[in-house]
């Protein structure tokens, strides 16, 4: 009964920040959920790329192809 006593402008400014404030609780939970998925989604990404091959099989093609790159160089520089 207390929020209905005073003038218009007053009724109307309580009832535009209670919408308001109920509107940054919607928002919250929103961005909560956004954020949730976005983990979700970049887990899965991370994992689905770390898993593509061995770190021994990345080691020998760096070594090969460090080996590669100094055959070639020197066969140019002859």
């Amino acid at each position: 009964m207390a929020k209905m006593a005073g003038c218009s402008f007053g009724k109307v400014s309580r009832n535009m920040v209670e919408n308001l404030e109920s509107d940054f609780k919607d928002f919250r939970k929103e961005i909560r959920g956004e954020f949730a998925e976005l983990k979700k989604t970049n887990t899965e990404l991370y994992n689905h790329l770390s898993k593509r091959m061995p770190a021994w099989v990345t080691v020998v093609f760096t070594i090969m192809g460090s080996i590669l790159t100094g055959v070639i160089v020197w066969g140019l520089s002859r």
